[in-house]
């Protein structure tokens, strides 16, 4: 019996081959293009690299104890332990820092300055050179924040290049913090500044401060982390959340928690604000 001139198994074979091939190269194009956007997307959104190794994270409210004066937490599951502080302006009067370091406290973040609501006049914190100056001798860390009333970016850039003035000659270690809330007591110049417009502002500020090689920090509440800030256009910045509730949560996580500002605390007379820092456990 004669045999056919082209037998059919080859062929068979080599069009299985060939589709082989094909979906070999359409998986790697795949996982070529996950990685790309997996890359791109950590890039944008990772946080920036800092000294302290801040990240924003989310609290397992199981590990978190509610002591006085201060709360404690720590993850080591996680590698996080918290850092106990405060922070004060010209509200808190005279402060005795050795008292305020005996009772616990780590650091300080200290507001410099502020814009104000109707002059939009950059004016420094009457207490803020004896303040910074006191906490630090009494050998806490410090940071500082700026009160915000920015209307567009070129006034959030001037605001981060005043504090930055203002702080230059001292041991600012702990973050700068860009602080723009809404002010309910009275008309100010920043009504009806859209989120949009916000988050624009914060973003300049930042970016500035970190330029100038500083750790910048957003401080937000509640209310601005769900209706003004876009979070996830400045998830890259550490967060100091404001939330005075037992069970504080925000979906990009925070760095900072500030979870009273009823605190009572030896050195200071009257109430202060209480605060948690999110460290890596060493």
């Amino acid at each position: 019996m004669s045999q056919p001139l082209y037998p059919r198994r080859p062929q068979r074979r080599a069009k299985k081959s060939r589709r082989l091939l094909l979906l070999a190269l359409a998986a790697v194009f795949l996982v070529s293009t996950a990685v790309t956007i997996f890359v791109a997307y950590h890039a944008h959104h990772s946080i920036i690299k800092n000294a302290l190794g801040l990240r924003n994270i989310q609290v397992d409210h199981v590990l978190l104890q509610t002591g006085s004066p201060f709360y404690t937490y720590e993850d080591s599951g996680k590698n996080i332990i918290a850092s106990p502080g405060i922070d004060v302006s010209t509200f808190q009067g005279e402060i005795d820092w050795q008292a305020v370091k005996e009772s616990g406290a780590e650091f300080a973040i200290i507001r410099a300055a502020y814009r104000g609501y109707e002059t939009g006049r950059l004016v420094p914190d009457d207490t803020f050179e004896k303040n910074i100056q006191g906490a630090a001798d009494a050998g806490l860390q410090v940071g500082v924040y700026l009160y915000s009333q920015a209307l567009n970016e070129a006034e959030a850039e001037e605001e981060a290049d005043y504090l930055l003035d203002l702080i230059r000659d001292y041991p600012v270690g702990y973050p700068v913090v860009y602080d723009q809330e809404e002010y309910s007591a009275g008309q100010t110049r920043t009504d009806g500044l859209s989120g949009e417009q916000a988050t624009l502002n914060a973003f300049a500020f930042c970016r500035r401060i970190y330029k100038a090689g500083y750790l910048p920090m957003i401080y937000v509440n509640t209310d601005w982390a769900h209706n003004m800030y876009d979070m996830e256009k400045l998830d890259h910045y550490p967060v100091w959340y404001a939330d005075y509730t037992a069970s504080p949560s925000l979906p990009g996580g925070f760095a900072m928690w500030q979870y009273t500002d009823e605190g009572r605390i030896s050195g200071i007379e009257g109430p202060v604000d209480l605060n948690l820092l999110f460290l890596p456990a060493e």
